[in-house]
């Protein structure tokens, strides 16, 4: 029997994980998004113009999970898609008025949930945290390649 404290940090970025999703959900219901959607408008706000497959490989998820999230912004009126060099396989997507009028929430919410969650930490505390985050998702994203699966 493989004992608990052989996965407990796996545990407990499984639980953190979940925590932050729904602390998210919940600050965006009232504009009608998800943690997953708000992730995704984030990143379009951030580089207008950025494709459905850039998008998969930044977020880390797959494309059928993005092409989900982005039929749902664009039913909210969120985004539009834009033909890149006349190629129907290629969509530039891009935020609309909007969508741009979140932008400001979504900082504001990312912020209040990473203060949520390092409060009570001190900066070397939180630093070191988000050194330790990035060396594990790092290690992560290697074992996807290594599968040839990257962000399935």
């Amino acid at each position: 029997m493989i004992e608990a404290a052989q996965y407990k940090t796996a545990s407990y970025v499984v639980r953190l994980g979940n925590a932050v999703t729904n602390y998210r959900n919940v600050k965006m219901q009232e504009y009608g998004l998800t943690s997953a959607q708000g992730d995704t408008m984030r990143a379009i706000l951030h580089a207008p113009g950025i494709t459905a497959a850039e998008l998969k490989k930044q977020l880390g998820l797959s494309q059928s999970t993005v092409a989900g999230i982005l039929a749902r912004l664009e039913q909210k009126g969120l985004l539009e898609k834009k033909l890149v060099d006349g190629d129907a396989r290629k969509m530039s997507l891009c935020p609309t008025p909007q969508g741009l009028e979140l932008e400001a929430m979504l900082k504001q919410t990312a912020l209040d949930t990473q203060n949520r969650m390092t409060n009570g930490m001190t900066s070397e505390e939180q630093a070191e945290f988000d050194r330790l985050l990035s060396k594990a998702l790092a290690n992560l994203a290697a074992a996807r390649e290594k599968r040839g699966t990257p962000h399935e």
